[in-house]
C-alpha cells in the first residue's frame, strides 16, 4: 500500500436524536491509517443495531488488518471487505427469525498515497467540502432516488414523500450486494463528510455547507454543531457523522549545525 502523502484530521459524533431511545447507528475513524464508517441499522427487535454493528466491526478488523498488510487496499479489495460484510449480516438474518430481514447502510472513505476511496451502500451520504462548496459525491440507493430520477416525482416533493426512508438495497438484506465505488484525488484542505440520513433528511445541505465550511479548522466543534441543528430540527432519527480533514505532511524541521554537531557528538 502506498505511504499517505497527507496527514488527516478526523473526527465523528453519534446522537440517538430527540425521539428514538435506541442508537442503530454505528461510527469509526482511524486517521493514523486514513479510514471513516459509517453504518446505519434496519429492522426490529434490536436487529438493526446487530447489523449495524456488525458490519462496522467486520470492516474496520479488515482494514486495520489489509492497512498493516502488505498487500496493498484497492478498489477491488474494498469491494470484497463490502461483500464479506453483507455475507455474514445475511448469514445471521437467516439463521434467526428475529433477525429476518435485519441490515445496514454504509459510507466508507479510506485514504492512500495521493487518493481517497469511497464505497456505499443505501442512504448514508459521503459529501466533500472543496474551495468552499459542498459537493454529494454518492447517490441513495432508495426508492424515492429512483422515482425522482425516472420523473415520476418532482425532486421538490421527494422531501414530503412516504417513500424516503425506503432503500432498495442495504448490507444483509439479499445474499448479493452491489457496492458503489468512486475513487477521487485528494487535495490539502479538502474535508469529507460521512453522514447517516439522520442528518441530511433534516438538514439543507447550504446549512451544511456553511457550518462545515465555518468550523472546518475545528472538527469535532463542526460535528457538534451538524448533530445539535439536525436535533434542534426534530431529531426524529440517530444522527451520526464522521469527518476528515486533508492536510499538508508537516516539513520536518531542519536541524542548524550546532544541533547536528552535538546529535553526531552525543
Amino acid at each position: 500500500m502506498k505511504p499517505n502523502a497527507f496527514r488527516f484530521e478526523m473526527a465523528s459524533l453519534s446522537d440517538h436524536g430527540r425521539v428514538r431511545t435506541l442508537n442503530e447507528d454505528g461510527v469509526a475513524v482511524n486517521s493514523e491509517h486514513g479510514f471513516a464508517v459509517v453504518t446505519d441499522g434496519m429492522g426490529g427487535h434490536r436487529a438493526g443495531d446487530l447489523a449495524s454493528r456488525m458490519a462496522l466491526e467486520a470492516i474496520v478488523r479488515r482494514l486495520n488488518a489489509g492497512i498493516r498488510s502488505a498487500d496493498g487496499i484497492t478498489p477491488e479489495w474494498i469491494s470484497e471487505t463490502v461483500i464479506l460484510a453483507n455475507t455474514a449480516i445475511h448469514a445471521t438474518a437467516s439463521r434467526q427469525q428475529k433477525h429476518s430481514g435485519m441490515g445496514s447502510t454504509l459510507a466508507l472513505a479510506v485514504c492512500h498515497g495521493h487518493v481517497i476511496n469511497l464505497a456505499h451502500v443505501g442512504d448514508s451520504r459521503i459529501y466533500r467540502l472543496r474551495d468552499g462548496r459542498l459537493e454529494l459525491l454518492t447517490r441513495d440507493d432508495s426508492i424515492i432516488n429512483d422515482q425522482v430520477e425516472m420523473g415520476i416525482i418532482a425532486a421538490e416533493e421527494a422531501a414530503d414523500s412516504h417513500n424516503r426512508h425506503f432503500v432498495t438495497q442495504a448490507l444483509g438484506m439479499a445474499e448479493t450486494v452491489a457496492v458503489h465505488l468512486r475513487e477521487e484525488d485528494l487535495r490539502s484542505g479538502d474535508v469529507y463528510l460521512l453522514c447517516t440520513d439522520g442528518l441530511n433528511d433534516l438538514v439543507g445541505e447550504s446549512d451544511i455547507e456553511v457550518i462545515v465550511d465555518a468550523l472546518k479548522t475545528n472538527l469535532h466543534a463542526t460535528a457538534e454543531h451538524l448533530v445539535q441543528l439536525a436535533n434542534d430540527c426534530g431529531g426524529y432519527d440517530n444522527i451520526t457523522v464522521a469527518l476528515i480533514r486533508v492536510c499538508d505532511e508537516a516539513p520536518v524541521a531542519r536541524q542548524g549545525w550546532l544541533s547536528r554537531l552535538f546529535g553526531r557528538a552525543a
